[in-house]
């Protein structure tokens, strides 16, 4: 898919084949040129991106052939979903990825300047849904869920969506929010 100035790579949502090894590449290429990710120890990788890659559970754009922006999503059920919020992401079960309708971005990486155009995209892949992103930039704030939804959803049902699945343990410095897609964690 191109979208913009970006081919868009997204198997889960868009049917489109992909090579896991390229992909795998691509994220750890963004991962050493993020402050955030760039310290993540190589044994990491097999729980923090591989499920992902396996589930199809990603978007991966790339600008002249150079990858540009990478995120990963789970859809947890309940049980997962509590897992995810009391817990580490890397000891997350990877039967967790993909075991229910509750859609979380786990990881955004837009380290060239691209948080703009990824989000808008990201607004369009994910049109009909309302997803929520844990906020990490924890030493400032303090951990946030953020609550997103895709162009096709009126803000109204965003918030009433939000109101009927509220995040399943509360977090000591939860502030919820709504908007579309998140900033980037570069």
């Amino acid at each position: 898919m191109r979208f913009d100035t970006l081919d868009v790579i997204a198997p889960g949502l868009l049917e489109a084949p992909c090579n896991e090894a390229e992909v795998l590449g691509s994220a750890v290429w963004l991962w050493m040129h993020s402050a955030s990710h760039r310290d993540v120890p190589l044994h990491a990788l097999s729980a923090l991106l591989l499920p992902a890659i396996k589930q199809r559970q990603f978007v991966l754009a790339t600008e002249q052939g150079k990858p540009v922006f990478f995120l990963i999503w789970a859809g947890l059920s309940p049980e997962a979903e509590r897992r995810y919020l009391a817990n580490p992401p890397i000891t997350m079960p990877e039967a967790d990825w993909a075991s229910g309708e509750r859609t979380w971005i786990l990881d955004w990486i837009a380290p060239f300047g691209h948080t703009r155009c990824a989000r808008q995209l990201m607004a369009r892949l994910f049109a009909t849904r309302c997803v929520r992103a844990l906020y990490h930039r924890g030493n400032d704030r303090g951990l946030r869920v953020m609550d997103f939804h895709g162009i096709g959803v009126m803000a109204e049902e965003a918030r009433a969506w939000s109101a009927l699945n509220p995040p399943l343990l509360p977090l000591a410095a939860h502030a919820a929010s709504s908007s579309h897609f998140p900033e980037s964690q570069s």
